[in-house]
C-alpha cells in the first residue's frame, strides 16, 4: 500500500475528478498566472490608463508645433476730404499677412511675419496708391520668470510621470491577479492530493472491514470489532465528502478568476518544487526598492512633488523678459519696386527692449510655493513608510520561506515513519497482535501525516509567490508582459 499510494496520488492529480463529457484543459501554474492576468477584466480596465496617459504626453510636446497663421482683410472708407470741401476720398485698404511662429526650450519666443499692404484712394496724391510689404523677425526672451526648459516643458514631465504612475497601478494590480491565481492554482493542487489521501484512507478503513467480516465468520474475530472497523469506514467517508467539497470549491474559485466558463474541468500538474536558492536579505531588499510597483509610484509621487516645488519657485519670480525685432520693409506705388527695396534693405528697422512686472507682495505665487513644499515633504514621508514596509513584508517573506522549506524535509519524514508504522500495525492485526481500533488510528495518523507533507509543499509554493509578490518580481518570474504598454519612460523623455 505505501508503494502504491504515489502512484494513486499521481494519477489523481493528472486526471481530477470530472463529469463525463466536460470539457478538460490542462494547466500548468505558469499557465494558470498568464490566463489569469490575460484575461482579467479590472486589468483589461487599467490597460487604458497608461495609453491614456501617454497622450497626454503627446499633448504636452504640441507647446513646440510651430504655429502658422494668415489674415486676408480688405477695408474701405468715404470721407470729407477736407472741411467744408465738395470732394470726397475714397480708400480702399487690402492687407495680406501671414506669419509663423514657435516656443523655444528656453521658454522664450520667435516669431517670423510677412506682411503685405495695399492701398489706393481717389485722389491724385503720390502717395494716394502704395504698396508696402514688410519682412519681420522677433523675439522674446524670459530672463527670471519661465526661463530654462524644466519650466518651460513643465507639463511634458508632469505627463510623462502621470504614465509612469499609470504603469506602476497596472503593474500593482495585475502583481495582486498573479499571486491570487498562482495560489488558487497551488489550493487547488492541494485539495486533490488531500482527495487523494483521503481516498486512500477509506479504501485502507473498507480493507479492514472485509478482513474484519470474514475473520468474524470464520469465528477468529470478536463482533465487536465489526463496530470499530465500521466507525472507520463512516468517518472515512466523511472524510472523504468534505475533501470533494473542498477540491469542488478550489477549482470553481480558480475557473472564476481564469474566466473559465463552469463546465470547462482544470487538470492540473504537480508544480515542481523550487530549488533552494541562497537569497540574501540584502538582495531581496534591494530589488524590492526597485521593481515593487507601490514603491515605483510613490517615488514617482516624489519626483512629481519636487519638480512642481522648484517650478513655483521659478514662477514666483518677477517678469523680466528680453524682447526685440527686426526687419525689412519697402514701398512704392508697384508691388515689383516695393518688392525690390526690400531685396536692397533700403528701409530697415530694429528695436530692443526688456519689460518688467511683478505683482506687488506675489502673495499668490508665495502660497504656492509653500504648498508645494509641504507636499513634496508629504510624499518623502509617505515612500520613506512604504519602504519601511515593504522591508518588513519581504523580511517576513525569507522567514517564512526558510520555515517552509524545512518543514518540507520534517513532514517527508513525518510520512516515512507513518508509513513504516502502518505496515507494522498490518502485520501485527493479522498476527492478532493489534485490535481494529489500533489499525484505524495509526491509518488515521498516516493521512495526517501524508496531508501535513501536501501542506508544506503547497506552502513552500506560496513562500515563494509571496517573497516575489514582496519583491516586485513575480510578474517577470511568470513570463509576464503588458501587452500595448507604453513605451518606457526613457524613451518617452527627450528634446521633441
Amino acid at each position: 500500500m505505501a508503494r502504491a499510494m504515489p502512484l494513486l496520488l499521481g494519477i489523481l492529480c493528472a486526471f481530477p475528478f470530472s463529469s463525463a463529457g466536460a470539457e478538460t484543459l490542462t494547466l500548468s501554474i505558469e499557465d494558470a498566472v498568464r490566463m489569469a492576468v490575460e484575461k482579467n477584466l479590472g486589468l483589461q480596465v487599467a490597460t487604458y490608463s497608461p495609453a491614456i496617459a501617454e497622450t497626454g504626453i503627446r499633448k504636452a510636446r504640441a507647446i513646440y508645433d510651430p504655429l502658422l497663421s494668415a489674415l486676408a482683410e480688405h477695408q474701405g472708407a468715404n470721407r470729407q476730404a477736407a472741411p467744408q470741401s465738395f470732394f470726397v476720398e475714397r480708400t480702399r485698404d487690402f492687407h495680406f499677412d501671414a506669419s509663423i511662429s514657435r516656443l523655444l526650450p528656453s521658454g522664450g519666443t520667435t516669431s517670423l511675419s510677412f506682411n503685405n499692404s495695399w492701398s489706393s484712394g481717389n485722389l491724385a496724391f503720390p502717395d494716394s496708391r502704395f504698396v508696402q510689404p514688410q519682412l519681420t523677425l522677433s523675439f522674446s526672451q524670459p530672463l527670471l520668470q519661465g526661463l530654462g526648459r524644466e519650466v518651460t516643458e513643465r507639463g511634458i514631465t508632469t505627463a510623462d510621470d502621470a504614465t509612469d504612475s499609470a504603469l506602476a497601478d497596472w503593474s500593482q494590480q495585475a502583481l495582486n491577479t498573479a499571486a491570487a491565481a498562482r495560489n488558487q492554482y497551488l489550493l487547488l493542487a492541494m485539495a486533490r492530493e488531500s482527495l487523494a489521501t483521503r481516498q486512500a484512507s477509506l479504501d485502507l478503513a473498507s480493507e479492514v472491514q472485509s478482513q474484519n467480516e470474514g475473520r468474524v465468520d470464520a469465528g477468529v474475530l470478536a463482533a465487536y470489532q465489526l463496530q470499530d472497523s465500521r466507525l472507520g469506514v463512516l468517518q472515512g467517508q466523511k472524510n472523504l465528502l468534505d475533501a470533494n467539497r473542498a477540491e469542488k470549491d478550489a477549482a470553481d474559485l480558480l475557473r472564476t478568476t481564469l474566466h473559465l466558463q463552469a463546465g470547462v474541468d482544470i487538470a492540473t500538474t504537480t508544480p515542481l518544487l523550487p530549488g533552494t536558492p541562497e537569497i540574501s536579505e540584502s538582495d531581496a531588499l534591494r530589488t524590492a526598492m526597485l521593481r515593487r510597483p507601490d514603491i515605483v509610484k510613490a517615488r514617482v509621487a516624489v519626483r512629481t512633488a519636487e519638480f512642481n516645488e522648484k517650478v513655483s519657485r521659478n514662477l514666483a519670480l518677477p517678469s523680466l523678459a528680453l524682447q526685440g525685432s527686426s526687419g525689412i520693409t519697402g514701398t512704392d506705388a508697384s508691388y515689383g519696386d516695393a518688392f525690390g527695396d526690400m531685396g536692397s534693405v533700403k528701409y530697415p528697422f530694429w528695436s530692443v527692449g526688456l519689460s518688467f512686472s511683478v505683482p506687488i507682495g506675489n502673495n499668490s505665487a508665495r502660497a504656492v510655493v509653500a504648498a508645494n513644499r509641504l507636499i513634496a515633504g508629504q510624499a518623502r514621508t509617505q515612500l520613506a513608510a512604504l519602504e519601511e514596509s515593504a522591508g518588513l513584508e519581504v523580511r517576513t517573506a525569507l522567514r517564512a520561506l526558510a520555515s517552509a522549506r524545512e518543514q518540507i524535509g520534517v513532514t517527508e519524514q513525518g510520512v516515512t515513519a507513518a508509513e513504516a508504522l502502518m505496515a507494522s500495525y498490518l502485520k501485527r492485526q493479522q498476527l492478532g497482535l493489534a485490535t481494529t481500533k489500533d489499525v484505524l488510528d495509526v491509518s488515521a495518523s498516516l493521512t495526517q501525516a501524508r496531508e501535513n507533507y501536501t501542506v508544506a509543499r503547497a506552502d513552500y509554493h506560496s513562500a515563494f509567490t509571496n517573497l516575489w509578490k514582496a519583491t516586485g518580481e513575480l510578474l517577470d518570474r511568470e513570463g509576464v508582459r503588458m501587452k500595448g504598454s507604453a513605451a518606457a519612460s526613457g524613451e518617452r523623455k527627450g528634446t521633441p
